[in-house]
């Protein structure tokens, strides 16, 4: 209960106040009569049971992401686009005298070929302890690709790509024994799709309503239906791949406006993180492009405050608690319902956000660290008259950045596969998202025209939490100082009266006697 309602409710009936301390002094009824005075005066949307309102719900995702490694030579690796790449791994034992000490994998031994399609990139990386190569045989075919890696030490590695068919043999020219062969088949693959920064766009359209199905004076227990589509689509085809329908009771204290758990609010943003979820991320690979993060905004909050009204009648510039926090009423404006019909709205603004920073633990590479940002801002028009909402916009963003760190040996995996970097490697992928939302009025039962009457208090918990507030405590010894006062003054009164002499008995006047006439 806010302080400046209190005091403008106690000022404005201190005479009742007194009227009823002169009636009964120290009475537990006086108090109770002034608790439930500078309790919460507000009121609700005239409900009833079947009251209802139905609304048009319509959502659209736009995203942008971005990836690059540091070194930039790992960015295909890290990155994407996808390509054909297989890993032959060197081991030895520091020391190369036989295949049993120093070999390829795959590849061994070399009379044992190992088969990759045409158009295939072959990395050796050097897991031994000794120094490398990997040199094509001087006794292949003519015409078939040569290459020479040089010395290749502990954790260095050299790449081929084949556009070559043909049987490749190769060898050590350190360690001449250690051998392996490549047959490499087939046709040109496809090229890999262009980089571009096209994205498919995300949609959702459906409904959302609620109907009174218990109403008491504290508490209306409401019946949340919702039945909603994501769709994606892509140029002219689209598909939907989420239809959902489903409902539940929510009850709402109607001075507090307090909602239950399981509200509205964390049904639309379960929806919206659906919307994200088949947003394409990179690969889906630890599930980049997708926050799930979103629905932590309001997690942790104890209380949450509808949205489907609020108690008026409102003012310019006034606190409202909406969600989980206070909105402020920034403006008016002419709402259309339909049918031609205007209504006259407060506009009633808020914003909230939320900041994760988290570590990873070094499951694969060296670990790493996410920072995510969510926001919400948020626009109600409450009708003027009734305070039921007509429409609502909402704009949803979520910002992520996640950084993972590969030190040499570990394995960095990307759209082509999973293989080992020879650097201190630094990969980020950052993804933005911005989810409009809009929410219309399309129908109630409900009448537009005016509101409950002031509630007269919150029941026994809102009694219990007003006798022993702050304020309360000097509201009671403010009560406690007048009573000691009138008790005073009573007891003076009948003292002086206990003093008086008690009055002479007049005649009684004459039957049939002329009364007397004025002035006489």
């Amino acid at each position: 209960m806010r302080l400046s309602a209190i005091l403008l409710s106690v000022y404005s009936q201190a005479d009742t106040i007194l009227k009823i301390l002169q009636v009964s002094v120290g009475s537990g009824s006086a108090l109770f009569l002034v608790v439930l005075m500078v309790s919460s005066a507000s009121a609700a949307p005239l409900l009833s049971v079947g009251s209802n309102a139905n609304y048009q719900l319509n959502a659209s995702t736009q995203s942008t992401q971005s990836c690059n490694a540091t070194p930039a030579s790992y960015n295909q690796t890290a990155c994407g686009p996808y390509q054909p790449r297989v890993l032959v791994n060197i081991y030895d034992n520091g020391s190369c005298v036989s295949n049993n000490t120093c070999y390829y994998l795959p590849s061994f031994p070399y009379y044992y070929p190992y088969y990759v399609q045409l158009g295939t990139t072959v990395m050796w990386f050097n897991y031994g302890s000794l120094v490398h190569t990997v040199t094509s045989s001087p006794t292949n075919k003519v015409g078939l690709q040569v290459f020479d890696s040089g010395p290749i030490a502990h954790y260095g590695s050299f790449s081929v790509t084949f556009t070559t068919s043909g049987n490749y043999t190769y060898y050590d020219t350190n360690y001449p024994s250690l051998r392996g062969n490549l047959v490499v088949s087939g046709a040109l693959p496809s090229p890999p799709p262009v980089s571009s920064s096209f994205m498919p766009t995300i949609s959702l359209d459906g409904s959302i309503g609620w109907t009174v199905t218990g109403l008491d004076n504290n508490v209306a227990v409401l019946n949340v239906s919702h039945q909603v589509s994501i769709i994606a689509s892509a140029g002219p085809l689209s598909f939907t791949p989420v239809t959902e329908t489903g409902s539940f009771s929510q009850s709402i204290n109607l001075a507090t406006r307090v909602e239950s758990a399981g509200t509205a609010t964390s049904v639309i943003l379960s929806i919206i993180q659906k919307m994200l979820a088949y947003y394409p991320g990179y690969y889906g690979y630890y599930g980049y492009g997708y926050s799930p993060g979103l629905g932590q905004l309001l997690s942790s909050q104890k209380e949450v405050y509808t949205f489907w009204w609020v108690n008026g009648p409102l003012t310019m510039g006034q606190p409202v608690q909406i969600l989980t926090g206070y909105a402020s009423v920034t403006g008016s404006e002419m709402v259309n319902v339909g049918a031609g019909s205007n209504r006259n709205a407060w506009i009633v603004e808020s914003e909230l956000s939320q900041s994760l920073s988290t570590t990873s633990p070094p499951i694969l590479g060296s670990g790493g660290s996410s920072d995510s940002s969510f926001k919400l801002d948020l626009r109600f028009d409450y009708d003027q008259a009734s305070d039921l909402l007509l429409k609502s916009s909402a704009v949803v963003s979520t910002t992520s950045l996640q950084t993972q760190l590969y030190n040499p040996g570990d394995y960095l995996c990307g759209a082509s596969g999973c293989f080992p970097v020879s650097d201190h490697v630094t990969v980020s992928h950052h993804m933005t998202a911005t989810v409009p939302v809009t929410l219309e009025l399309k129908s109630t039962s409900l009448g537009l025209s005016k509101r409950d009457p002031p509630a007269t208090g919150n029941g026994l918990a809102s009694i219990a939490s007003t006798l022993f507030s702050p304020m309360a405590l000097w509201i009671y010894a403010g009560v406690g100082i007048v009573g000691a006062g009138a008790v005073v003054t009573l007891a003076w009164l009948l003292r002086r009266r206990s003093r008086i002499p008690a009055p002479v008995a007049q005649p009684e006047p004459l039957v049939g006697a002329s009364p007397p006439l004025p002035g006489n």
